[in-house]
Formats: structure tokens, sequence, C-alpha cells
């Protein structure tokens, strides 16, 4: 494969372009759970560590001893955030509700984050395991006020990458000239696969058939679309659905554990042309991850044409929008680039005190001039949409006025291992990255660079 051509999966989720030159070490990550670790980090650089890192030991926190509320480190394996808290929850006879984190970590990983729940003793929480070995509690303090999401800077990320097919010296090669040419000109900041999916990739698809009303299209898509890498029986259940509309009939089949189509199927299973009722059992969240997922689609469509052109992305042209960039790295006020400020923006942008970001579409988003507004106009007419969409005049409570996100970063911290033997693939190799970004940055676009993988599904991804 040409290593300026990307994966089928890469450019259905508008992720078209490698902005590295170099070609891919191969290799694949997630073979044990702990070689992908991800521990949070506070808003104040406090680093929350795992058992494999010492985290017995380092408190990312001292409690004042006193509040409403208990903090505690919650270290999990093999499952996302959500359902390790409802376990939690459950086994402990809380309500799931009165917990709160600062951000989502990967289920396929090791991860350690700071959780807090309301008006609960430290000693009911401290030491909890759960019967599997996935979930444990520790460090458990109280404090006089709940964890909000603006408390997250971002994650710390240790990842193994086994099974590289490659001589040591070429690996060794290959990964510096990497990490040089991100270090000249950064990452393009696309939204990962998490956001769209990998084995089902149709979260904005779906997202685009509600802002247009399409809500049959929308409810087909969910239910009845299979994609290949897909389970075979529920393969079989989804063309059942779609050559039969037998809901009823599919709902007493469909595994537990694809809890939205058994949702969405209940409904239909009384009223069977009600399909935007049958979404709308669908919790606001979830419907609003897929209206996400199709801004960050259109957004990582932009960017590739951006980086297509051979335009900068860590630097402003005249047209550009530019943000400061706060302590915790989140964006401030947002200015225009044009003749007489371009200058000064770009002084500031090297420093790093400011940032080039481009829209994430909604009704409030205004297109400016420029090389960049010229972009976004052809995306929105190749996609047949007008800005109007994301008002989703009938399910207005996914609406959405817009924001913006930064075009590009650079992992902080960034280190490489040398190249060892992998003891879990004969004659193969493994190399070990270790990095931070910043909250909303995806390591999966990190990784992808230095691999360059033909198969994101074979890849670990």
């Amino acid at each position: 494969m040409p290593i300026h051509e990307v994966p089928e999966l890469d450019r259905k989720l508008g992720i078209e372009v490698y902005a590295t030159d170099v070609p891919g070490i191969g290799g694949r990550i997630r073979e044990r759970l702990e070689d992908f670790i991800v521990e949070e980090i506070t808003k104040d650089r406090r680093r929350v560590y795992t058992s494999l890192t010492g985290g017995e030991e380092r408190r990312p926190v001292q409690g004042v001893g006193k509040g409403d509320y208990t903090w505690f480190v919650l270290e999990k394996r093999n499952l996302d955030t959500i359902s390790a808290i409802k376990i939690i929850a459950k086994s402990l006879g809380l309500r799931y509700d009165f917990f709160s984190v600062a951000g989502l970590k990967d289920s396929k990983a090791v991860t350690a984050q700071l959780v807090s729940v309301f008006n609960v003793d430290p000693d009911l929480l401290e030491g909890f395991k759960d019967k599997y070995g996935n979930i444990e509690v520790r460090h458990c303090v109280k404090m006089p006020f709940r964890i909000v999401p603006g408390m997250l800077y971002g994650n710390h990320f240790i990842i193994v990458v086994r099974n590289i097919l490659l001589p040591e010296e070429e690996v060794s090669r290959r990964v510096s000239l990497v990490t040089q040419e991100i270090g000249s000109k950064g990452l393009p900041a696309f939204y990962g696969y998490q956001r769209f999916g990998t084995i089902r990739p149709n979260t904005h698809i779906i997202g685009k058939y509600i802002l247009q009303g399409k809500f049959e299209d929308a409810v087909m898509e969910l239910l009845a679309h299979p994609y290949p890498n897909e389970d075979p029986r529920v393969i079989e259940l989804r063309e059942y659905i779609r050559d039969t509309e037998d809901y009823r009939g599919a709902l007493e089949k469909f595994p537990r554990a694809l809890s939205h189509e058994r949702t969405v199927l209940k409904h239909l299973s009384v009223r069977e042309r009600d399909y935007i009722g049958a979404l709308r059992k669908l919790p606001k969240t979830v419907r609003r991850l897929f209206i996400s997922a199709y801004q960050s689609y259109l957004f990582n469509k932009c960017l590739s044409r951006r980086v297509k052109r051979g335009i900068p992305i860590n630097e402003a042209v005249i047209g550009d929008l530019v943000a400061i960039k706060l302590k915790d790295g989140s964006l401030g006020g947002v200015v225009v680039a044009n003749e007489h400020n371009l200058d000064f923006l770009n002084e500031r942008i090297a420093r790093g005190d400011m940032v080039l970001v481009l829209n994430v579409f909604g009704y409030g988003t205004i297109i400016q001039g420029g090389v960049q507004g010229d972009i976004e106009r052809e995306v929105l007419k190749e996609e047949n949409i007008s800005l109007n969409i994301f008002k989703s005049k009938h399910m207005p409570e996914v609406a959405t006025r817009g924001t913006y996100r930064r075009a590009c970063f650079y992992p902080e911290e960034l280190t490489v291992s040398s190249v060892h033997e992998d003891e879990l693939n004969v004659e193969a190799k493994k190399i070990v990255f270790e990095f931070t970004l910043n909250k909303g940055l995806y390591a999966t676009v990190v990784l992808r660079e230095y691999m360059k993988p033909k198969d994101i599904i074979t890849a670990g991804f």
C-alpha cells in the first residue's frame, strides 16, 4: 500500500490523510489489556496512576477530611467508565446518578481516573473490587464539592505496539523520522475511531439521518445494516429485520448487550411505524452522540482537505480562526486572521499562547472568507446540507449551535522506548510509546501515524 493511502475505514470517517511521509512500522496494539494504559491528568496536572505504575502509593488528591462528597481513584480494565460505576453502585446499593467523573476512559485498556460520589462514607468504598477483578477502588477522601468535566486536563498514555515485522534498525529509523515530522509540524487533531465505532462505524450516518428528519433511515441504519466484522449471529438478525420488519420477533432474539437496538425494537414492537418515537426512547445523551459524530465527521473532512491542499495546520492564513489557549489547554476567545494581525497571531501560535481552530459545524457557525472557508463550503455542498440542518427542527432537543476545535496538536512528554523482542510473537519486535494528550485528543491519532496500519481492526484500534 502506498504510504499516502489510508485504510478504507479511515476514509469513511473523514480521516483521509497522514500528516507524515515516513512508512509505518505496522504492528498491533491491545494484544493484552496491560498494553494500553490510560491515566487521568487533573486540571492542576496531577496524574492518577494505575497499580501498574505505582498507583497504590501515589495519592492524586489529599482530602480535606470533610464535605458531602467522597472522591476516589477508580481503576478498571475491560470496562467502560459508565459500566464500571454502575457495577459499583449496584453492588453497594448506591444511586448511580450520585456519581460524577471528569471524563470517560477506554474499555479495552487498564485505566485510572478520579470519581466522586455524593453522601457516601469513604469506608464503604475503600478497597472495593468486583468479582471478576476488573474494578478496584482506592484512596477515598472526603471533599466539599464534586468532580466535573472542567477539572480534567487530559490523559497520560503508555502503549505497547507488538508484532512489528521489521528489523530493529528500521523500526528505530522510522519512529525517529515520524517523531521529527510531528515535532516540526504537529498532528491533525482528527476525531478518532472511538467517536464513530470501528466494528460498526455508523454513528455519524445515524446522526445525519436524524438531522435530515429521515427517521426511518436512521432506525434502519441502527437496526438493520449489518457490518462485516460483526458477530455472524448478529449479522443474521440484522438481515432478518431488513427483510421482514418483524420487530417483535427480532426483539426476542437480539442480544441483551445491544441495548440501544433492543430499546428501539421494543418501541417498534408496539408502534410499528413510529420511528421518531423509537429514537426518542434512547437517552438524549445517546441521540446527541449521533449528532456529535456527524459534526466530527464533517470536521475531519474539512481538516483532511486542508492538509491535502498543503495549507499549514500549525499556523494561520488570512481568513482563519485563531483561539486563545488557556492554561488547562481549553480554548478561549476566537479572532479572525486578517492582513493586519496575521503576523502577530502566528507569533502567538508559535509561542503556544494561541492555536489555529476550525469550525465544528452548528446552526450558529459563521463561515469566514479565505481558503478554509472555501473548503467548508465545498464540504457542506458535497454533503448536500446547510447549516440550518443543525437546528434539527423535527427533534429540537438535539439541536447544536456548533463550536471550535484546534486544528493541530503535539503530544506532550513524548518518549519512545528502544526496540525489544516481542515475547508474545515469534520473530517480532515491540516498542512502547508514552505521552500526554490534552482532553478531547485521541491517542489512536498519534499511533496511526507511527503504525500506518493496512487494516484498522486487525491492528487493534
